[in-house]
Order: structure tokens, then C-alpha cells, then sequence
């Protein structure tokens, strides 16, 4: 998130990301922690990346409002 307009990611209906933790190997998956803004963390109980880093605000990024909508109508339609 680096000055200027924040870096757009688009969240998938299951939100996980390609990327693999570069501490356990699992896939980073993006976790809604405001209205248009996610974390990249790892979802394995026994790893605690990003939260043992020095800069845990790297993993933050924007997400449009309009991307958190269709996952949230897919996650309703599931239902």
C-alpha cells in the first residue's frame, strides 16, 4: 500500500491467492478486516504469518466494493 491510489486485488469466490506462505507452504488467503481492505495471511492455526513479521501492514490491500459484493452474493447463493 504504497502512496497514491491503493494496489486493487480481486477477491475469488473461495479467496485464496496463488502465493504459497513462505513460512509453511500453505496458500495466503485474503481476509476482509475492513470495509474495502484485506490481510494476506496464512490460514494454518500453527503459522503466524504475517503476525511475526516486522511489517504486517505489507500484507494489507485494497479490495473494490464491488468485488466484496460478488463474493458476498455468491457466499449467499450457496446458502
Amino acid at each position: 500500500m504504497s502512496g497514491g491510489k491503493p494496489e486493487e486485488i480481486d477477491l475469488e469466490s473461495d479467496e485464496l491467492i496463488a502465493e504459497m506462505c513462505p513460512q509453511c507452504g500453505e496458500f495466503l488467503q485474503k481476509c476482509l478486516i475492513q470495509q474495502n481492505y484485506a490481510m494476506i495471511i496464512c490460514p494454518s492455526l500453527q503459522c503466524a504469518f504475517p503476525f511475526n513479521q516486522n511489517k504486517a501492514v505489507d500484507n494489507i490491500v485494497y479490495v473494490d466494493e464491488n468485488e466484496v459484493l460478488e463474493v458476498a452474493r455468491q457466499r449467499l447463493t450457496k446458502s
